[in-house]
């Protein structure tokens, strides 16, 4: 969902964070800003400070506006987050011309092809194949917590590897190429990238 920026920004401003949040959370005053317990973590003593335009939890890291308040405390989607906080605001929510929709049902696509050619190579990192590279990381002082966080892996040895493990999926070699991931030309050859980090 791609909406101007002009539009969020007023969003965020008709949508004052204290009142939206204090519907939630017990919120005290504390300076120039609010406080009070996470409603993310449980916690005891308030470390979760509400300022004019973010929230953010010393405690457990949540950070957002608005929108990411109503999307984390309410499991919304943005569309969703957007659309009830618009709804309140008194706005209306701007309609997608069919150009947009079509450009952001692109981005959507060549975003399925990056994480669908990420989750790949995380895979083949696992395969005895991609022994070397695993231990190459290891031995670089990489936990396997880590490798796991950022999501590294291993494209594999051949040219077609990649295209022949997403193949299956129905992603095809244009739109690899269309992604980064793979050059235009003879053979659709790929990019010499051996991490990814998903």
């Amino acid at each position: 969902m791609s909406l101007p920026p002009n539009f969020l920004e007023e969003l965020r401003l008709r949508t004052p964070l204290a009142p939206l949040i204090g519907r939630s959370v017990k919120l005290t005053r504390a300076g120039r800003q609010w406080r009070g317990c996470c409603p993310f973590h449980g916690e005891k003593s308030p470390s979760f400070y509400v300022y004019d335009d973010h929230y953010h939890c010393f405690g457990c890291g949540a950070h957002g506006d608005a929108i990411a308040y109503v999307m984390q405390s309410q499991g919304a989607s943005f569309p969703e987050a957007v659309e009830r906080l618009a709804a309140e605001a008194g706005l209306e929510v701007p309609k997608a011309t069919p150009q947009q929709a079509r450009r952001e049902e692109k981005r959507r696509d060549l975003h399925g092809v990056m994480q669908a050619a990420a989750e790949a190579f995380q895979r083949r990192l696992r395969l005895p194949e991609g022994r070397a590279g695993l231990d190459y990381l290891l031995r670089r002082g990489l936990s396997e917590e880590t490798i796991r966080k950022f999501g590294l892996g291993w494209s594999g040895g051949g040219r077609g590897t990649l295209a022949a493990d997403l193949k299956p999926l129905g992603i095809e070699p244009p739109q690899l190429v269309e992604a980064g991931l793979m050059r235009a030309g003879r053979g659709t050859r790929p990019r010499p990238t051996s991490i990814s980090t998903g």
